[in-house]
């Protein structure tokens, strides 16, 4: 149905090449050419995940001044540069939901390969569903529970209202490190019913994009808090 509805309006032009689209704004050319997942996690930072220049296993940056001390590892997708822009501000700002599916494929993809069953959402910033109806990341992780069999717990709240964006790195460090606590005792006590009330051992955060990191650092600090042995996220992007 949306297919019909979309082809009606005039269908979608490739965020990467201009040719015609229907429903999602990536062409099957430019889909199997930019976005396939397949060397995600070949020559990265075996840290934070970006690309290497060197074989020393991890970047430069993790070398010598490493933010992510709680988190186990990130895995970033793709960089944040060119079309990749314009594919999130699509999604994320001008509410092209169709991308939620697009996007979850690619997600699953790499969680399979690393075998992750236990998915944890960041939260989005106090209010954002009541004000637009929606989040993305919200959206994705149904798609990974309902079409694809993930287990989605929803552990985390987020108290900040700012947006990210809008802070320096300094500035997004320091506010960062109390944005995200872990739910209510008498939620938690819920979610975790399925799971004899304990917390898992293992998993995986997912988030849209990766700055400084230090969003998933924090939410990784609370959940080793919690219990969690091992915390490891996947971004669909890392600004690199």
């Amino acid at each position: 149905m949306r297919l019909f509805f979309s082809i009606l309006a005039g269908g979608n032009s490739c965020v990467a090449c201009g040719s015609y689209t229907a429903l999602i704004p990536v062409c099957r050319e430019c889909d199997r050419k930019y976005f396939s997942t397949k060397e995600c996690l070949e020559n990265r930072c075996t840290l934070c995940g970006k690309e290497l220049v060197s074989l020393e296993g991890r970047c430069m940056k993790c070398r010598s001044e490493p933010l992510l001390v709680n988190l186990d590892r990130l895995y970033p997708l793709f960089s944040y540069r060119l079309w990749n822009k314009s594919l999130l501000f699509e999604w994320k700002i001008e509410g092209k939901r169709a991308l939620s599916e697009f996007f979850a494929g690619k997600i699953t993809s790499i969680l399979k390969k690393l075998s992750m069953g236990v998915v944890i959402p960041v939260p989005p910033r106090k209010g954002k569903i009541r004000q637009k109806g929606w989040d993305q990341i919200n959206e994705l992780a149904e798609f990974l529970k309902r079409r694809y069999g993930f287990r989605v717990l929803n552990l985390l709240v987020r108290l900040s209202e700012q947006e990210q964006k809008k802070l320096s790195r300094e500035e997004r460090l320091e506010k960062i490190k109390t944005a995200y606590v872990l739910v209510k005792p008498s939620r938690l006590k819920r979610i975790l019913k399925p799971f004899s009330g304990k917390i898992p051992e293992e998993v995986c955060l997912v988030d849209d994009v990766s700055t400084t990191g230090s969003t998933l650092e924090c939410c990784a600090a609370v959940l080793k808090k919690a219990g969690v042995k091992k915390v490891f996220a996947v971004t669909l992007f890392t600004v690199d």
